[in-house]
């Protein structure tokens, strides 16, 4: 079924309620939208300040928390989370506190704190009902792949994310199977994954999912460099990276630009590959992205040592030893 949205300036003034389904609904197509229409449920609720207002609130901020997740905002993800466990009890609004448990734990898990992020996933997965809360429950499942991944686990890894392709439709199988092609893509299973790379784009366009777009062309790049294809990567990273930087998504910003680097340095362009992976060390430490600064320092090291400075390849080493030593499982 076709559902269209009004115009944000149309309902700005409108009913919270409203405002926030309008807001949820909008948050895989428009990031905009969606961010508008959170952020004027938010301010209706506040200028009434009763206590009829305090699940709008909540709501607003559940919005809000997911969508500066997606951006890489880790910081304001946080205070929206917390602001939304305030005014949304888990007895009453255990579908939202699933969802907001879920943002937690990629939280943690990009600043190394994967015990944080299994507690907040698992305790996600205790309070929601599986059929009554379907998008909450795929949400609860593909973050715990990834922390089960980051863990060393693949193969528990791989059977979660079954599950969650196995009820997950729509929009929400779009970003499954990305999941799954990023699995495969650390596992270089390439022939496999990038067949659920490309449906995942399918299913993005079928679906209009824009916030899983980037990340999708990121790992359907990084499979075409393994592939020995330069320029269909290159044509992947650009297509990402033009995406991420419309929606202001800093993350998937982050992430390709790693990847292009990785192409650089398969080029034996290794003066690119330096820059790029400087830029993008520069973007994750403004993030606080601590998973990915662990990479870039990696990614630095092996450069330097191909530049011949093996000065700045210890150092490199040192930072990515620093960040795997601060990691907590």
């Amino acid at each position: 079924m076709t559902w269209s949205l009004p115009h944000s300036d149309a309902v700005a003034k409108g009913d919270p309620a409203l405002l926030n389904r309008l807001a949820w609904r909008s948050r895989w197509s428009s990031r905009e939208k969606s961010e508008a229409y959170a952020k004027a449920a938010l301010k209706t609720a506040v200028a009434t300040d009763t206590d009829s207002m305090k699940a709008p609130r909540g709501y607003a901020h559940l919005t809000l928390a997911w969508q500066t997740k997606w951006r890489g905002d880790f910081d304001a993800s946080m205070a929206h989370s917390l602001d939304c466990e305030t005014y949304l009890s888990e007895t009453h609004h255990p579908e939202c506190r699933g969802h907001i448990y879920s943002i937690l734990g990629v939280l943690h898990y990009s600043r190394n704190r994967l015990d944080l992020a299994a507690n907040s996933v698992e305790r996600g997965l205790d309070l929601i009902d599986p059929d009554d809360h379907l998008e909450a429950y795929i949400d609860l499942l593909t973050t715990k792949a990834t922390v089960q991944r980051y863990k060393g686990d693949s193969a528990r890894s791989g059977l979660t994310l079954s599950r969650a392709r196995d009820v997950a439709t729509g929009a929400e199988l779009a970003r499954v199977e990305h999941n799954i092609a990023r699995s495969m893509m650390r596992d270089d299973d390439v022939l496999k994954g990038i067949g659920h790379a490309e449906t995942s784009l399918e299913l993005c366009e079928k679906h209009a999912n824009r916030v899983i777009v980037p990340y999708t062309l990121e790992v359907l790049g990084a499979f075409h460099v393994a592939l020995g294809d330069f320029t269909k990567a290159e044509e992947a990273f650009s297509d990402g990276l033009d995406v991420a930087i419309k929606d202001r998504d800093f993350r998937a910003q982050c992430q390709i630009i790693h990847r292009h680097a990785a192409l650089e340095h398969a080029r034996n362009d290794l003066e690119r590959a330096r820059d790029l992976n400087r830029f993008g060390a520069q973007i994750s430490k403004d993030m606080n992205y601590h998973l990915w600064s662990r990479d870039f320092a990696l990614a630095l090291a092996g450069v330097y040592e191909d530049l011949g400075d093996l000065r700045k390849s210890v150092d490199a080493h040192k930072r990515a030893w620093r960040f795997e030593k601060a990691r907590r499982t």
